[in-house]
């Protein structure tokens, strides 16, 4: 395991109210190679899926039996993120920090596996949501996945309209080959991708 990347703490406050944020969205498939900071990941990470109960370690988004089986992963692009190389990097909303699993700007495969949706690889970075079944399985039997799927639009939804509330842009993805998409993320098909969304400041 490689050390752990720590990410700024998250506000609980921002310039924006939800209804805005709501009216706002939309589809963008066209971005400008601008940087995003540490501070704008971690917000993203943190209205994705972040632990907003220190107590009882609950988080952003609602799960069943709160046993939270996604795991996050961000793909980041040469000079996408400021202070990060290229990589693939999994999120860990314990400690507000990353973990990075392969160096390389893979964005390109990722667009291969989205069927050659190019602007895929023009985005700075991406977040794929990734589903490990195991202990949903054991709890919930035949409607684990079902619930999986919940929680994924759970978590896209959040990390939407943070994007909006930051100024920037993005697109929810479920057309790929799941073959493509872990072999290009190191993951040998643990965890499940489910969810792929492209982001980055909309291009002018």
């Amino acid at each position: 395991m490689t050390d752990i990347i720590k990410l700024p703490p998250p506000s609980v406050r921002g310039k924006m109210t939800v209804e805005e944020a709501i009216s706002k969205r939309r589809s963008v498939r066209s971005f400008s190679n601008r940087q995003i900071n540490r501070e704008t990941l971690s917000q993203l990470l943190w209205a994705s899926d972040g632990i907003t109960d220190t107590v009882d370690k609950l988080r952003s988004a609602p799960s069943a039996g709160a046993i939270y089986p996604l795991d996050l992963y961000i793909i980041a692009g040469n000079k996408g993120v400021e202070g990060l190389e290229a990589g693939v990097y999994r999120y860990n909303p314990e400690r507000n920090g990353l973990y990075l699993q392969v160096s390389g700007d893979f964005r390109k495969q990722l667009a291969e596996g989205c069927f050659k949706q190019d602007f895929v690889a023009d985005a700075p970075f991406s977040l794929v949501i990734c589903y490990r079944p195991e202990d949903l399985i054991k709890r919930y039997g035949n409607n684990a996945e079902k619930y999986a799927y919940f929680e994924v639009g759970h978590v896209a939804q959040n990390f939407s309209l943070a994007c909006v509330a930051l100024g920037l842009g993005s697109v929810v993805i479920g057309a790929f080959t799941e073959e493509t998409i872990c072999k290009s993320m190191n993951l040998n098909g643990h965890p499940k991708p489910l969810y792929i969304i492209a982001a980055g400041f909309p291009a002018a």
